[in-house]
């Protein structure tokens, strides 16, 4: 028979895989219809699962919003931690760069999720405690770009946090150019920038 932990350890893990087969659904469902028009019954439907099945972990689609979006910031702040804690000083900066390209290029549905442009979405927020934890997430990965500035340039605290917000925006700028192709429609390529870009701010 079972000992008590062994139990606990299973059931633990099935909850987790019930957890995470809602996620994968209300992603799917969210790409589809966006966050406006979707339902729980319709990412219920998606999950092969029941309404009341999804209560006991979310209380509502914008909370699954939220995780998903959490899980996605979360795993770009290991990538980046990944990409800082390798090559030298010199390269730090180019480093991150590419590595938060890089992740959101081969990426596109975390991207969307991050812009909340699933089907056109506006703005609107996800409550006020989900949106100040999820900023809280956006801004340690913003963070870790200013960490890498500033292992390859000499500059004062208050300048790197300009120049890692302006960083930030051209990546995203950037991302955004690269997921409607606009860039291949002026003739540019992703990587030619940012190279370019990199040059510019070690050159500086």
């Amino acid at each position: 028979m079972p000992s008590t932990s062994t139990r606990t350890g299973r059931n633990e893990r099935l909850n987790a895989l019930r957890r995470q087969l809602i996620l994968d659904a209300a992603q799917r469902v969210f790409e589809r219809d966006g966050l406006e028009k979707t339902t729980i019954r319709a990412i219920a439907t998606e999950a092969g699962c029941t309404t009341g099945a999804i209560y006991p972990w979310f209380a509502g689609k914008e909370t699954i919003y939220g995780a998903l979006l959490e899980e996605s910031l979360q795993r770009l702040h290991a990538h980046l931690s990944a990409a800082a804690a390798t090559g030298e000083a010199r390269t730090a900066a180019r480093n991150a760069i590419h590595a938060f390209f890089g992740y959101y290029a081969e990426r596109r549905t975390d991207f969307s999720l991050g812009l909340y442009l699933f089907q056109g979405l506006g703005p609107r927020g996800l409550g006020r405690e989900m949106d100040e934890r999820l900023n809280a997430r956006l801004r340690q990965c913003v963070d870790l770009l200013g960490l890498a500035l500033a292992r390859t340039k000499s500059w004062e605290a208050a300048v790197i946090e300009v120049e890692q917000m302006n960083l930030f925006t051209y990546l995203m700028g950037l991302l955004l150019l690269q997921h409607t192709h606009r860039l291949k429609s002026l003739g540019q390529r992703a990587d030619a920038l940012l190279d370019n870009y990199c040059n510019a701010l070690e050159q500086r």
